[in-house]
Parts: C-alpha cells; structure tokens; sequence
C-alpha cells in the first residue's frame, strides 16, 4: 500500500514538473512572438504576412498550454490575455478562422474582470462583425439584430465618444447597401439604436433614424399618402380607392428613372383598366421647381408617349404642408419603386422591374380578366413561385444566425 502511494506520488510530481517545463517553453515562444502593439492602420489595410505568422505561433502554443495537465488558473490567465491581442490581429487577416473565437475571449475576459482589455477585444469584434455583417461572409456568430443588440451593451458599458463611433459607422455601412439588403438590416436594427438614443436622451439621433424605420418596416402596412401634384392640386386619395398603386420616386437629373419609364407607360397601358394607378413623385424640394418640372413633362417624349399618369412635386408638398412623402419614408436614392396593394398596404418594396409585371397581374387580379395563354400563366406562376423562393433565401441568410 505504502509503495503504491509513492509510486502515485511520484507520478503526480514528474506530471507536474514536466507541465511547468512546458509551460515554461510555450511561455517563451509566445513572449518572442507577441506583437508589442496593435498596428496603428488595423482595419484600414490587412496586417502584414509576418505579423500574421507571429501571432499564428502565439495562439497554436496557448492552445497547446490549454491543453496542459495541472494548469493553474494563473497560467491559464496569463496565456488568455496574450491570445486575445494575437487574435485580434488574426480576426482582421482570417476572419472566418479566428473571428468566433474572439468573441469568445471578449466574453471570457468580461467575466474574468479584465475590464481595459475586454474594452478593447469588444470594440474589436464590433467593428469586425459590422463588416461581416455587411459583406454577408461566413464567421459572424451572431445576426444583425443581435450585433446591434451588442452594440448597445458595449455603449451603456462603455459610455463615450468610441461606442457612439461604433454604432454611428455601422449604420453608415448599412445605408450604404443596395436598397433591398439595406432596408431589410434596417428594419431590425434601427428601432434597436433609436430606443437607445432615446434612453440617453439623444433626440436628435433618435428622430434621425425614424424615415428609416418608417420605410423598412413599410411592407404589410399602410402607407399614407399626401401631396400636390405639379398643377397645384392636392393628391386625391378617394381616386385610389381599391387601387393598386405604384409610386415611382424619380428626378429630371436621375438616368436610371428615366430609363424605366418607357416599360412603367407599357405596365400602365396593360394593367390601368383593370385598376392599377402609377403616381410619379418628383422629389425636388429645392433646384427643380415645379415650372422647370413642368417644362420638363411637356418636351420630353418616351417611346412617343408622354408620361399618362399623376406628377406630384415635393416642393409643393412641403410649402403646404410642411413634411413631403420622401422625407416621411426616408427616401434618399432614385429610382425607388413601392408597389401598394388594393387594401393600402404596401405589397413590395423596391419591387425588382423584372418582376414587375408578375406582381402587378397578382395584385389587380388579372390573370382571369387578361387573355394570357395556358403556358403564359403556367410561367407567371414559376416566376412568382421562384421570386418568393429568392426572397425568403435573402430574408435567412440576412438576418438568420448562419
């Protein structure tokens, strides 16, 4: 019994001593391999190919001390501290391969009291997961939502003009989507920040982002209208009664609205007996006055055809009274299309002009009323069928966790 106790003894030392040894080794290969600082671009340009390599070597030996036996929580500490700065610099250069893990760490030194590095790890995986969030790239551990959701965490944390920083560029970021991915994010993460905003009693960006909201979360809801058009008149709502509408946002200066209009006039001529309604909304408030406008209408031909359908010029909205559809629903890009149903609420927004026709002949109901052939029909139906499809693939893999 005695000489079992020993030879248990015995093993434990050696065990022991041969862990410190490698301790003591790994120790030293990260000291001679950690960088002395954060570089002072990182995140404007990727870190250089031996610093990559150097802050390879740091965290295969922490993985290695890891997985040492009779790790002290000393070690263990030290070595966690020295592989949340390597990693930080490897989530830049490999972000899938190195960015959940940080996330990891940041959590990991919260807990451990590690406050002024947990600071500096977390505005890290914040401004990475913005980016990843935006380029859609696999390694984001978490949805948008819940990246905003973060964000704030991180500000009511850190109060300061950094967070506030963090928070401000993602949201540049997503405004600087293409519409439909930008409204989508939108929807999710502006009433996240607003309410944040308001928390801290920051108006002014809190009413900043309610055109945001307003047009994010427009589809399957009302949208009100008002406005004059370009002879003076108020928009009459009652002439929309059980209409399905389009509205096109556009400007003399925009190309692009210009060269939709001809297939627009060919959708109005199709679908306007059996109730579909085009109303245009220049959207110059200042610049293009209604007379320039005017003139505009009356000279310019599109396949022929003058423009058949309702002008309605935002300046004039505005003068009377004192708001304009696009400043309501935030619209600051042209061509925008919103397509509304007969009910009043909004059946697509930045509908795709391909699919256009397809949506129209759904929404006023004419695949019984116009003579489409069997195989027109049948092709419609696919269209529609794989519309829907793309858009609920978009939907997951935007705001779904991956």
């Amino acid at each position: 019994m005695r000489t079992l106790f020993w030879t248990y003894t015995l093993v434990l030392f050696l065990a022991s001593f041969i862990s410190a040894q490698d301790f003591e080794q790994l120790q030293e290969t990260i000291k001679s391999n950690i960088p002395a600082t954060l570089p002072d671009d990182l995140g404007r340009k990727p870190p250089s190919p031996e610093l990559v390599d150097a802050c390879k070597k740091v965290v295969g030996a922490a993985n290695q001390i890891y997985a040492l036996p009779n790790l002290d929580e000393k070690q263990r500490d030290w070595t966690l501290l020295r592989e949340a700065f390597a990693l930080i610099i490897l989530a830049y250069a490999e972000t899938s391969a190195h960015f959940p893990r940080l996330t990891v760490i940041s959590d990991e030194l919260e807990k451990s009291g590690h406050k002024n590095l947990a600071k500096v790890v977390e505005g890290h995986v914040l401004k990475i997961g913005s980016v990843l969030a935006i380029a859609g790239k696999p390694g984001v551990n978490f949805n948008v939502q819940a990246l905003a959701e973060r964000m704030v965490l991180y500000a009511e944390q850190y109060p300061g003009k950094e967070s506030m920083e963090i928070i401000e560029l993602f949201l540049q970021q997503v405004r600087s989507m293409s519409a439909i991915p930008r409204d989508r994010r939108l929807a999710v993460i502006a009433p996240i920040f607003q309410k944040y905003f308001q928390t801290i009693n920051h108006a002014g960006k809190a009413s900043a982002l309610e055109p945001d909201i307003q047009r994010a979360t427009l589809p399957g809801r009302p949208m009100p209208l008002v406005g004059v058009d370009i002879n003076g008149r108020d928009l009459d709502l009652n002439s929309l009664r059980d209409k399905v509408v389009l509205l096109q946002f556009w400007g003399t200066w925009c190309s692009h609205c210009k060269e939709e209009i001809p297939d627009l006039i060919s959708l109005y001529e199709k679908y306007h007996n059996s109730g579909l309604e085009i109303i245009g909304v220049n959207t110059a408030v200042r610049g293009d006055d209604e007379k320039k406008v005017k003139q505009w209408l009356d000279s310019t031909l599109f396949g022929g055809k003058e423009i058949p359908w309702i002008i309605l010029h935002e300046g004039l909205g505005e003068r009377k009274y004192k708001t304009t559809i696009t400043k309501m629903y935030g619209i600051d890009e042209l061509p925008v299309l919103i397509l509304i149903g007969r009910d009043g609420k909004v059946l697509n927004l930045h509908p795709l002009p391909s699919a256009l026709d397809d949506l129209i002949a759904n929404a006023t109901s004419l695949l019984a009323s116009v003579e489409f052939t069997e195989e027109e029909k049948k092709q419609i139906e696919e269209n529609r069928r794989k519309q829907q499809e793309e858009i609920d693939r978009q939907i997951k893999s935007e705001l779904s966790k991956p």
